[in-house]
């Protein structure tokens, strides 16, 4: 019993085979329906696209058109309601191609009666309302696939990419066509992941911790969680690659704050009880200096002011990332404090004969800044960068550029790169891998980009150069 009223559009040119079809409807009395005719094609369409009907049965024979183009123009008008095909004896060709094309059932009019016309209704509307079902599943389910913000892939047993969603190509910088040649194994630079997908069939890989190799070979940090699934008897890997790059990023700026505090706290502690005693030595040397009558024992008097001197510079310098987020910002153009910079440094470029390419950004940027402890991180990466390359044959590229809300700065040199061992080490205080350095440089540098509301990041590779990039939110 359906108590339900289904609305019916029968679309038949024949007036004598409407009134025929419709007594069969009448006599269904567990049903009810309330049925509209309709003579033309032409008219058919209209009320298709109405979209007011739950049930649309079409004769085969429409004047110049048939019931096949209907279900064809019904299909890509989006219709999902069920279309049930009337055809002649012995048109089972036509038959299957309406069923091919989208229709739910097809009924012989010379064969038509009231039990097969209900038997055809409840099939159709039955088989309908589960294909509706899964079509909005499908949909609500591609939906949260396409705008799931981790990459999101189906590829075989053998990694192979079957399918992918878009951020997929976000975060490997790779276009949809590239990455359907690819497959995982290639996008994963990590020793122990392939032993770990050889046994993907008997475990599920979580939250494995792994670096992505994107275009470029830029590096990200994420965790690949994938597991086996069956479809139809077939095997295939439902996986998840989510980006923790940025997440690490924050995680080692706030062990960068914790450290700067401590050692700032314990700099300045030293400082203090060092420059005490200091400037006593200092001051007894200038005393002993003005009661000294022979000019040969001041030059040992002037040997301790010297060092004295250099000790105090010494502990000024090693109080300076600690001072850094202290400075004072006013807006200002980056491009200038570029300038300034490639300024200041020109000499020791002269000096090694390096080559500085600079290419801004069409736009500048202005953001609150101190030019004059800005100016000071960038020399400290210039003067790295300058030190890192071979004479005569270094070249420099200072470039500026915007990424959507972010504005970067990027400093790339051909020098001697950086060791995988050392590059998560660089930004420590008192770090340093040369042999006169005192391991203040990076640390300044990165002290006063957090200060301007920044973030540097770096990639190197030995014997190819190093790359640093600053970006400054323009929000």
């Amino acid at each position: 019993m359906n108590s339900k009223l289904i609305t019916v559009l029968l679309v038949d040119d024949d007036e004598d085979d409407y009134f025929l079809t419709r007594a069969y409807f009448q006599d269904l009395v567990n049903w009810k329906f309330n049925i509209t005719w309709c003579s033309t094609y032409k008219n058919a369409l209209e009320h298709i696209r109405s979209n007011k009907y739950d049930l649309y049965l079409f004769d085969y024979l429409l004047g110049e058109n048939t019931g096949i183009d209907l279900i064809e123009e019904a299909c890509g008008m989006e219709c999902e309601e069920p279309m049930i095909l009337l055809t002649g004896k012995g048109d089972t060709k036509i038959a299957v191609e309406a069923l091919r094309l989208g229709a739910a059932d097809y009924l012989i009019k010379s064969e038509l009666d009231s039990e097969k016309l209900e038997r055809s209704i409840r099939y159709a509307l039955e088989r309908t309302s589960v294909l509706k079902a899964l079509k909005h599943s499908e949909r609500r389910y591609r939906r949260v696939f396409e705008e799931s913000k981790d990459f999101l892939f189906i590829s075989d047993l053998e990694g192979n990419i079957l399918d992918f969603n878009t951020s997929a190509c976000e975060l490997t910088g790779y276009t949809m066509k590239e990455l359907r040649g690819f497959n995982i194994l290639d996008l994963i630079e990590e020793p122990d992941f392939r032993k770990q997908w050889d046994t993907i069939e008997q475990q599920t890989i979580h939250d494995f911790e792994v670096r992505l190799m994107a275009r470029d070979n830029e590096k990200r940090y994420c965790l690949f969680s994938a597991s086996v699934e069956v479809d139809d008897g077939n095997l295939y890997v439902q996986g998840r690659i989510y980006d923790m790059t940025a997440r690490k990023q924050s995680e080692r700026e706030r062990l960068f704050s914790e450290k700067m505090a401590v050692t700032g706290r314990l700099v300045r502690m030293l400082a203090h009880e060092v420059r005490n005693p200091l400037t006593n030595v200092n001051l007894s040397a200038e005393q002993l200096e003005m009661e000294l009558v022979d000019e040969d024992q001041k030059f040992y008097t002037q040997i301790i002011k010297r060092n004295c001197t250099r000790i105090n510079d010494l502990i000024t310098q090693l109080l300076q990332p600690s001072s850094s987020a202290e400075i004072e910002l006013v807006e200002s153009s980056v491009n200038k404090v570029l300038d300034d910079a490639i300024t200041t440094a020109y000499d020791r470029v002269q000096l090694k004969r390096i080559q500085v390419v600079s290419q801004y950004n069409d736009a500048d940027f202005v953001l609150p800044l101190n030019a004059v402890s800005l100016q000071m991180a960038f020399l400290n990466l210039i003067t790295n960068a300058i030190e890192a390359m071979e004479e005569d044959k270094g070249v420099l590229q200072i470039s500026s550029r915007s990424v959507g809300d972010t504005f970067q700065v990027l400093f790339a040199d051909n020098g001697s790169g950086i060791s995988e061992e050392n590059i998560d080490k660089i930004f420590e205080p008192y770090f340093t891998g040369k042999n006169n350095g005192m391991g203040i440089g990076l640390a300044t540098t990165m002290s006063i980009i957090h200060a301007h509301h920044g973030r540097i990041d770096v990639k190197s590779e030995i014997g190819v150069g190093t790359t640093f990039t600053i970006s400054f939110s323009g929000k």
